[in-house]
């Protein structure tokens, strides 16, 4: 697109940039889109500049790779369609005037081929299989049973009923519909932004978590790319293809109420490095200072990405306090995604620790195989387990290692005996150390409610109504205790005992507004399922 100097400095941006070599080892959704999407408008632009069968092709080849990749990919269809009329509102010649008409059909039908060759890989990707599961008319509509569950204020948008749309037309694999209206009907989630817990999404979310997880030099260089003028007047075809997809994406990301993670806009980097790889070769070449400029700043980008290791997924730019900081300012995958469990297993053997306790984010079994602690409520995937967690006592004492995702600043009170203590250490970044002596009560309830809910996952119902009592009995106001209860007496076939848990579980959170919206959302569609 540019030149060799060019492709070295996005090169080194690249190659250094913390989130990037975070999300890149990760075997998640997120780095896939990043590429494919990527892929998708640089083969456009090779066919635009010069149209052949083979360039045709990769287009699709792209498209169908993105649309495989993560769902949000589907949205990035118009931005290209976007991109195709501006690319020949702005730099096709018109060789002959009145075949015009005749010409704007053939791109268009070019780009209707595009999109089935997409989707026919697309099919390809489940196997040219429409059914989500075997026996399709014993299991009914999947999909439609799903959206039936969803919240009613989701229901009527025009999401929704596109999706709807899809699914009786049947124009994509019933399990990647069934994933839109998974999506398409997910309700917001509470949002920790600058040490503030939002109620829900909010638009300057995505803006604010780019400035604090994006490298400096990254920061600098877009800036200075995006005022080189002398870019829009040479480059303008390049410039187009660089410019509109990730301004699109990122204004789409402002109407998101799912603010979680830097990693949900990850697809606009390759584009911004470019940028700013662009802008800064184009300022050296006008001043020879600016090349200095350039060297000491990939510098820096490389020790900022040498100071920082192993702890990127945590990492924040110097101009917010360093990755130490993150989490005060961001929470989830922006800081501690469960990534640091061997660093844990470190830490502990270095100082000759066996007797603890840990609250984490991640899965429990993962934490059981890297360190010896004895688990305490965490996030996600410590309900989880196959052995039964342990009850935590009311009083613990020792060493307690706190993910920074449990701290009371987010919503977690059961750990704020802990909020007047200082940390004796602090791991990769988000694992706080303590040592002491703490009454934690409500810990002790979430606990029997996490055994609750192992119980109810093998089918042990009346183990689960037994450990749901004991929470209900420690933490009589915790909506999380009643859920868990109404969830196992429903499920042993006790209706009105389950019906009475559900509504107290409503009644509670809704007493508590931003704080457990899930848990209302849960119960909600337990009473709809007894309604049945």
């Amino acid at each position: 697109m540019f030149g060799n100097f060019e492709s070295v400095v996005a090169l080194a941006l690249l190659a250094f940039e913390p989130n990037i070599i975070a999300h890149g080892s990760l075997v998640t959704t997120d780095m896939a889109l990043t590429t494919t999407m990527f892929a998708a408008v640089y083969a456009l632009y090779r066919h635009r500049r010069h149209p052949t069968v083979w360039r045709f092709l990769m287009v699709g080849l792209a498209v169908g790779l993105m649309l495989s990749a993560k769902h949000s990919g589907i949205l990035v269809l118009p931005i290209l369609f976007l991109l195709w009329l501006a690319d020949i509102a702005l730099f096709r010649k018109i060789e002959n005037e009145p075949h015009l008409k005749n010409q704007l059909f053939r791109d268009a039908a070019a780009f209707a081929g595009v999109v089935i060759f997409g989707v026919i890989l697309l099919w390809a990707s489940y196997g040219f299989r429409y059914s989500a599961l075997p026996n399709a008319a014993e299991n009914g509509n999947h999909v439609g049973n799903f959206l039936a569950n969803a919240p009613p204020e989701k229901n009527g948008s025009a999401f929704v009923q596109t999706v709807r749309a899809f699914d009786r037309a049947q124009i994509f694999p019933e399990s990647y519909t069934l994933g839109l209206a998974d999506v398409t009907t997910t309700n917001s989630r509470p949002m920790f932004l600058l040490g503030t817990v939002f109620p829900t999404g909010r638009w300057f979310y995505f803006p604010a978590a780019f400035s604090i997880k994006t490298s400096v030099a990254l920061l600098v260089l877009l800036v200075s790319g995006l005022l080189m003028l002398n870019l829009y007047r040479s480059r303008g075809r390049e410039m187009l293809f660089l410019l509109v997809p990730p301004l699109i994406f990122f204004a789409v990301s402002l109407t998101s109420e799912l603010n979680i993670g830097v990693r949900h806009i990850l697809p606009v980097y390759p584009f911004f490095i470019l940028i700013a790889a662009a802008g800064a070769c184009a300022w050296s070449r006008k001043y020879s200072s600016a090349r200095y400029f350039l060297i000491a700043l990939l510098i820096f980008h490389f020790i900022t990405a040498w100071r920082t290791a192993p702890n990127y997924l945590a990492f924040a730019n110097d101009f917010w306090g360093g990755t130490n900081n993150t989490y005060r300012l961001l929470d989830d995958s922006n800081v501690d995604w469960g990534q640091n469990f061997k660093l844990v297993g470190e830490y502990l053997a270095r100082e000759n620790i066996t007797d603890c306790w840990i609250a984490a984010f991640g899965n429990g079994e993962l934490a059981r195989h890297y360190q010896p602690c004895r688990l305490m409520p965490g996030e996600w995937g410590w309900n989880f387990t196959e052995q039964p967690v342990e009850p935590v006592p009311t009083i613990i004492e020792g060493t307690i290692l706190l993910s920074t995702a449990v701290l009371p600043a987010r919503n977690h009170a059961e750990y704020l005996p802990f909020a007047a203590s200082e940390p004796i250490a602090f791991i990769g970044g988000s694992i706080r150390v303590y040592r002491g002596r703490f009454e934690v009560p409500l810990v002790a309830a979430l606990s029997h409610a996490g055994r609750a809910q192992q119980f109810i996952l093998q089918n042990r119902f009346e183990e689960a109504i037994a450990d749901g009592f004991k929470a209900i009995e420690q933490a009589p106001d915790d909506p999380r205790t009643h859920l868990v209860l109404g969830t196992a007496l429903a499920r042993a076939k006790r209706p009105d005992e389950a019906r009475r848990e559900y509504e107290a579980t409503i009644r509670l959170a809704q007493s508590k507004p931003g704080q457990f919206g899930f848990e209302e959302m849960r119960a909600q569609n337990g009473l709809r399922r007894l309604q049945q």
